[in-house]
């Protein structure tokens, strides 16, 4: 099936009558009639004439037969009163016949099955990460443009307006995530970029074509300087991979994280130079290693104040201080669940899943914690106290799957794995097992947009003695005997809510990827840690002779 859809650019509040006007004529003319008209920017805001705003109000606005959509602009004091009235006692965005408003951001589908996502002027962090999750997106209209989308394209070069124009990093991430057929802006101009390579995008439809994205800026409508301001296509549903068309190019988001990346590692590297040089770019001081012949360099202090000085050392945390050891005598201890001989389990302060979780009555979100003070297992001075800690760890780990299992979930676990680290501990999260698939879909796209190299491994062949111990690594656990691990570079810095964000999306609560907004009161959490102690208590080695 083919579906017809026309895009305005914006009316600019002011030209809403205008713009619908023009819309019924060209719905009326041989090229319509369209299945969907979006109009981009802004359409009702403070500079709409209040002649406009009073027939919308009272249903006399002249609408084309034509179902219209539209975003709004989050911040109220840029929407007029009555329109933010009539569009909040709207339950489904319609403000009239054939006008649909999408709110700041969200995703509507045609009569003939095309699904739109839009982000309008005000979109704010939180509905972007809730965008996220939609999936089987056709086209996507945000009003801001994503970062990195001149890379790699020779038409961008050519337009001033199109470097000057303010960009988004949010709004690139949501771009890359669903890879669109089309995206539309509105801007100061009108540009059509070269298509696009979605890559991996071929594994998910099937081979015999690819899916490129097709990035479109509109001018104003009726703009003074005659920019073109519309733009009308035809697009199949379902979806059938095509031949990439000669002029595409590579993905030009991932080409900007790669970039930025390499940016990131020279100025490290150029700090560090400034490090070994000391002031003003004098003689290396260096000696001959013994053993293995190579120069060593000693850091040397700047004295030239003009000189930015490096970064102090960051103090060491007392295991009498550390959140995480026992030897705390602040340690909220009512977390706790069990203690082993080299590690123990505790419920999670602020856990992400909702406390009524079906059938655990608690979040089920708990932490696995060796007892030594270490920022890596690897760490651990004593060999035999590393090796088993090691074992302990993976032991619990194991049991708490067991334990979810009976009740419908996955554990899915991480860790962080770092020797500029504090206290070493694994997460588990339980995931219900009907979205269990989208686990590892999503540490990999997520992985992708930050330019993380994802090894996928068994757990039996994910040899912990095997060397990787002495390196830095993230690593998921996804159930099944399915491991990820990603390397992590010294100089690469890594969010350590990455895996808590992921999973987040994955079950559908972006609003609870951060910890410190999902923290209970001290009674709830005693609740919640003696609940899941109960459900362990069949599982809890440590409490069989």
């Amino acid at each position: 099936m083919t579906s017809k859809i026309i895009v305005f650019g914006s009316p600019s509040g002011k030209n809403l009558k205008p713009a619908l006007s023009k819309a019924a004529q060209i719905n009326s003319s041989p090229a319509g009639p369209f299945d969907a008209l979006f109009l981009l920017g802004d359409v009702l805001s403070s500079s709409t004439p209040g002649d406009v705003i009073d027939e919308l109000v009272d249903g006399k606005l002249e609408v084309p037969a034509l179902p219209t959509y539209f975003y709004i602009d989050a911040d109220t004091n840029r929407t007029p009163a009555k329109i933010r009235k009539l569009i909040d006692s709207s339950t489904d965005g319609k403000i009239c016949e054939n006008l649909t408003c999408v709110g700041s951001s969200g995703v509507v589908e045609t009569s003939n099955g095309v699904r739109l996502a839009a982000a309008g002027p005000s979109c704010s962090v939180f509905e972007l990460e809730k965008l996220k999750i939609q999936k089987g997106i056709d086209i996507l209209f945000t009003d801001l443009w994503p970062q990195h989308i001149e890379i790699l394209s020779s038409s961008a070069d050519k337009i001033d307006a199109v470097k000057r124009v303010e960009k988004n990093d949010k709004v690139s991430e949501l771009a890359l995530i669903f890879q669109p057929r089309y995206h539309f802006v509105p801007g100061p101009v009108f540009w059509e970029r070269e298509p696009f390579k979605n890559e991996g995008y071929i594994n998910i439809v099937g081979s015999g074509g690819e899916r490129p994205t097709r990035f479109i800026s509109l001018a104003p409508f009726a703009n003074e300087i005659k920019q073109k301001w519309f733009y009308a296509f035809n697009i199949s549903i379902p979806f059938q991979p095509t031949v990439l068309p000669a002029n595409f190019t590579s993905n030009p988001y991932l080409e900007g994280s790669k970039r930025a990346a390499t940016q990131n590692r020279k100025e490290k590297r150029e700090e560090e130079r400034d490090w070994i040089y000391g002031n003003g770019g004098g003689a290396k001081r260096r000696h001959i290693d013994g053993e293995e012949g190579s120069l060593k360099y000693s850091r040397r202090e700047r004295v030239n104040a003009r000189r930015p000085r490096p970064r102090s050392e960051r103090k060491p945390v007392d295991p009498s201080t550390c959140f995480f050891c026992l030897s705390n005598p602040q340690l909220a201890q009512h977390f706790i669940v069990s203690i082993g001989e080299e590690s123990y389990i505790t419920t999670a302060k602020g856990p992400l899943p909702t406390p009524d979780s079906q059938g655990l009555d608690c979040p089920g979100h708990v932490l696995i914690i060796p007892l030594s003070h270490s920022p890596t297992v690897g760490s651990i001075a004593d060999a035999t106290s590393r090796k088993n800690t090691k074992a302990e760890m993976a032991k619990y780990r194991r049991s708490v799957a067991t334990m979810l299992a009976k009740y419908g979930y996955t554990a899915v676990a991480f860790e962080i794995s770092r020797h500029t680290g504090i206290h070493f501990h694994i997460q588990v999260v339980p995931i219900p097992e009907p979205k269990q698939s989208r686990a590892k879909t999503e540490f990999e796209n997520a992985a992708k947009m930050n330019g993380y190299t994802v090894i996928e491994k068994d757990e039996e062949d994910d040899n912990e003695d095997s060397g990787i111990e002495d390196e830095d690594f993230f690593k998921v656990y996804l159930g099944g005997n399915k491991v990820l691990y990603i390397p992590l570079a010294p100089e690469v810095r890594f969010d350590l809510q990455f895996g808590r964000k992921v999973l987040a999306t994955v079950l559908d609560l972006p609003e609870r990827s951060d910890w410190k907004s999902c923290v209970q009161d001290e009674q709830d959490e005693i609740k919640d840690a003696e609940q899941f102690k109960t459900l362990f208590k069949a599982y809890d080695f440590t409490l069989q002779e």
